[in-house]
């Protein structure tokens, strides 16, 4: 770590406590009369030099809020790609970061249409059969009637990753005949009656290259009324920009916080299941794995300073109190800190020292 990026650590304390408003990415559109949704990824899906991105799907028509959301590795030479290390060949779906990652659902509701044994296309071209329209474009997908009123697709999915207790279609083609659509464009054979209930955040497939996926392995989220596109605010999740491919995996990162994804092209970082999580990170990445986990509802529970100073050893919690974060503070500084916290409240639960360096945690 240079000596500048210490200095911006040094001067750029971190600090996290509830009673401070939230953040809200300037980019980001405003969200319609919807309640705050689920992010249909989770963070614990991807590995530490991995992030989800995304674009402006369309300008236009019922899918004009829709996002097609894959998966970049950054690289050592600060490139991002989307195939996994040591792979080159994009034309094995395997190879692709994204392909095979667990999605879930953004709202509770009822499956209305599904197919799940669709074949994946070689990525660079349409299988065969799709071509033949043995199947659909939505390839492996769930149409969900949200208890919203709202209808979400989920589609591209891996070929039988959506579970058969909420898809009861398992053939791997159509019947034969060509998919006769009906409103919503749910082909009459993926139709479902009587369909199974999802509960909000309930797994429900993994990415995959299937349908009208020539591209590469993705998927594709949506929302619409029968007749009308619907945005879709999310509850939390991190973004930042991903402008001509560049983007820093340390941000800045800004919270949705109820608010739709912003309209550029964009990595973004979903919250991670509430649990208990160990990580070690350098002092360049600590602010932004900090953020990550306090936009998951979590907090810190211990933060070891390493390295002297190069890097932290934390555990993060549920969050059950109030708290304050600080990380590159001098000895003066801490105690200052201290002085003012414990004046509003705040004890110190934790305190850890290197490099001349203090690290702490305070609660209430």
């Amino acid at each position: 770590m240079t000596d500048r990026n210490r200095a911006a650590l040094r001067h750029r304390a971190l600090r996290h406590t509830w009673l401070a408003a939230a953040m809200v990415s300037p980019l980001a559109a405003t969200s319609a009369t919807a309640a705050p949704y689920q992010l249909p990824l989770r963070g614990e899906s991807l590995a530490s030099d991995e992030r989800f991105d995304t674009f402006v799907h369309t300008q236009n028509g019922i899918q004009n809020y829709a996002k097609d959301i894959g998966a970049k590795r950054l690289q050592s030479n600060g490139k991002w790609t989307h195939l996994r290390t040591g792979t080159s060949n994009q034309t094995v779906v395997e190879n692709w970061v994204v392909y095979g990652k667990p999605f879930y659902a953004m709202a509770g509701g009822t499956v209305v249409g599904c197919w799940r044994n669709a074949p994946n296309n070689v990525p660079g071209s349409y299988n065969i059969n799709y071509l033949a329209q043995k199947y659909d474009g939505n390839g492996n997908h769930l149409w969900i009637l949200q208890d919203d009123g709202v209808y979400a697709l989920y589609a591209h999915a891996k070929p039988g990753s959506i579970p058969a207790a909420i898809c009861p279609h398992n053939d791997e083609l159509f019947d034969g005949l060509k998919p006769a659509d009906i409103s919503l464009n749910i082909a009459t054979q993926a139709r479902v009656t009587n369909g199974a209930r999802v509960e909000a955040g309930q797994f429900l497939g993994q990415i995959g290259n299937s349908g009208a996926s020539a591209g590469g392995p993705h998927l594709h989220v949506h929302m619409q009324s029968p007749t009308s596109p619907i945005p879709m605010p999310f509850a939390a999740g991190l973004t930042t920009s991903f402008t001509d491919g560049a983007g820093s995996i340390n941000g800045p990162w800004a919270k949705l916080a109820g608010s739709t994804m912003p309209l550029v092209k964009i990595l973004f970082w979903p919250p991670s299941s509430v649990g208990n999580y160990h990580v070690v990170v350098s002092a360049a990445e600590f602010n932004s794995q900090a953020d990550h986990f306090a936009d998951s509802g979590l907090m810190p529970q211990t933060v070891v300073c390493t390295g002297n100073g190069s890097s932290y050893d934390a555990t993060w919690v549920p969050k059950s109190a109030d708290w304050v974060l600080l990380a590159g503070l001098s000895a003066p500084e801490a105690a200052v800190k201290n002085i003012a916290l414990t004046g509003q409240g705040f004890t110190q639960a934790w305190v850890s020292t290197c490099g001349g360096r203090t690290a702490a945690i305070w609660r209430k």
